[in-house]
């Protein structure tokens, strides 16, 4: 069923493809045989085709989603606007890592030091969450003296995304899981090493 909806609403390239190509072969059918089935065939075709990219260009699955929040959080973190980037985090962000204000606060810290860039994210949905693994890519801030060590340059996140009551998917939860398993919190505690360690410099 996630296959079908994946090649139906999501990536409709592959069956349209598809579909063209029968056209094709029905037109070149009827174009040598004069067979109203083959003309009837190739237009079908064409219609199918048609209609399902407007159904996918209609319908935004929940996998899309999800992909819009992430593409307003990693646009954000490149730019390094904290507050759209806290907007994309549920008010029932994990009270175990201390809630959304905890988090906030470590957002606002993390972009006054680092900006960071983000590669295509994997997206597993099930039962109404999404689990997502995401890398990001980080660099030093602009005016920013601190130097990111090279372990740290590029780290795995893996955050979990459901939908809030106004039907946006938000992060719920979230831990690094490459170079090694950490919190957001020990990111920031690492990240004010970082910067106590700079300010000192020269």
């Amino acid at each position: 069923m996630d296959l079908v909806r994946y090649l139906l609403l999501e990536n409709p390239l592959s069956p349209c493809i598809a579909l063209g190509l029968l056209a094709l072969g029905a037109a070149f059918f009827w174009s040598r045989t004069g067979s109203r089935r083959a003309r009837a065939a190739a237009l079908a075709c064409c219609g199918l085709a048609a209609a399902l990219f407007l159904v996918a260009w209609l319908v935004e699955t929940d996998r899309e989603r999800v992909g819009r929040t992430l593409d307003l959080m990693s646009s954000a973190a490149s730019r390094g606007d904290a507050e759209a980037l806290i907007a994309q985090i549920s008010p029932d962000y994990d009270a175990a890592g201390g809630g959304k204000a905890a988090l906030a606060n470590v957002v606002q810290m993390g972009l006054r030091l680092v900006r960071a860039s983000a590669d295509d994210p994997a997206i597993a949905m099930e039962d109404g969450r999404a689990t997502v693994t995401q890398v990001y890519h980080f660099r030093p801030a602009p005016n920013s003296r601190m130097v990111v060590p090279r372990e740290y340059q590029a780290v795995t996140w893996e955050g979990t995304f459901a939908p809030d009551a106004d039907g946006r998917w938000r992060l719920r939860s979230v831990v690094a899981t490459k170079p090694e398993p950490m919190s957001p919190q020990d990111a920031a505690r690492g990240l004010m090493k970082l910067a106590a360690q700079f300010s000192r410099l020269p």
